[in-house]
């Protein structure tokens, strides 16, 4: 239970950083506008190992680092980097289409009235875990998988 805690204390902050980088920062024209910043440099390098080169991602300098976004196919992404350019964790947002099989069968076996909204997949380390947002109606959940476990993590109280 001390490790959901963790990782929901992780889920919510990056949810957290990446909503305030967004609106109050500026983006940086492409990764030839990164200039002589060793740092962001650096992040792109690690950017680039991760998902490989061309993917048209647009970076924003944070008050703690950078974060670099792009979108393919219908999936949307965001890594974000500390201010060495040390990568952090990544949020993968997607649909229920790209969704495990697995982590869909454990949401639909306990809530098989509900309807998946929105996924979001988060990596921090070695660690994934599944943010899946689901609905029936006005009755709305968010719910956090990781490991063949769920739990509520947010709820309109139904």
């Amino acid at each position: 239970m001390v490790m959901k805690k963790i990782i929901s204390i992780v889920v919510i902050t990056c949810f957290y950083f990446v909503s305030h980088a967004q609106m109050s920062n500026e983006i940086f024209v492409g990764a030839r506008s990164l200039g002589s910043d060793h740092s962001a440099i650096k992040a792109a390098r690690e950017f680039w190992k991760r998902y490989g080169v061309g993917k048209d991602e647009s970076w924003y300098k944070l008050e703690g680092g950078y974060i670099a976004e792009f979108s393919e196919g219908t999936s949307r992404y965001k890594s974000v980097f500390d201010r060495r350019g040390y990568w952090l964790y990544s949020i993968k947002e997607c649909s229920e289409k790209e969704l495990p099989k697995d982590v869909r069968e454990l949401v639909k076996s306990a809530y098989y009235d509900f309807s998946i909204g929105w996924v979001k997949e988060v990596t921090q380390n070695q660690s994934v875990v599944y943010v899946v947002h689901i609905a029936d109606g006005p009755n709305w959940k968010d719910l956090l998988v990781q490991d063949g476990e769920m739990e509520v993590q947010y709820s309109n109280g139904l």
